[in-house]
């Protein structure tokens, strides 16, 4: 009998320890995953969480917030999304913790970050790659040409999203002269601008 007693202590003990697990996963990963904390907490992201509030991707079709995490991790949970958020959250944290002050090098940066912009991210919005994200309008002739080969013959992506949209949720100083970015760049320095006449 008391074998039997010990084996019920051990499942209810393993079960609460579970359940404190998940319910503190949880809590750290819904906490990490908001956009005041890579905008505050982690501060060498101050200025992509500032160039992210003037660019056409600061909202989503349905007029909410885009935090970071809808665009940089995996929609969905699984464990894909795990993977991810783990790596970018360990790599993140060592940045913070080892290497604060270090200038980040936003050209070495820019082709390592769009390796973490999900396809599937980019058509939770954009289901219909013939029209705009809120179903508005039609795209260009030249973009629809674009997305067409995008899709291939056989309706799979031949390259990712972020091939061809680049700057559109941050903006670096050195791709503000390009001119496809020139009414995001105008922004950006209006809101400079006015920023630095307080």
């Amino acid at each position: 009998m008391p074998e039997k007693k010990n084996t019920y202590r051990r499942m209810v003990i393993a079960t609460v320890a579970l359940a404190l697990f998940c319910g503190v996963s949880y809590a750290l990963l819904s906490a990490t995953s908001t956009m005041s904390f890579c905008s505050s907490a982690c501060h060498e992201m101050e200025e992509q969480a500032a160039e992210l509030r003037f660019s056409s991707h600061a909202r989503d079709k349905d007029g909410g917030d885009i935090s970071c995490v809808r665009c940089h991790i995996p929609a969905g949970f699984g464990p894909r999304y795990m993977a991810v958020k783990t790596y970018s959250g360990l790599k993140d944290l060592y940045m913070h913790l080892f290497r604060s002050g270090t200038p980040l090098l936003r050209a070495d940066m820019q082709k390592t970050a769009r390796r973490f912009i999900d396809d599937g991210n980019c058509l939770l919005c954009h289901d219909d790659l013939h029209r705009n994200a809120r179903g508005e309008q039609a795209i260009t002739d030249l973009g629809r040409i674009a997305h067409d080969a995008y899709l291939g013959k056989n309706g799979q992506a031949s390259s990712k999203c972020v091939g061809c949209h680049i700057n559109i949720a941050h903006l670096p100083e050195f791709d503000r002269r390009l001119e496809v970015n020139r009414f995001f760049a105008e922004r950006m320095k209006n809101n400079e601008e006015a920023r630095d006449a307080k």
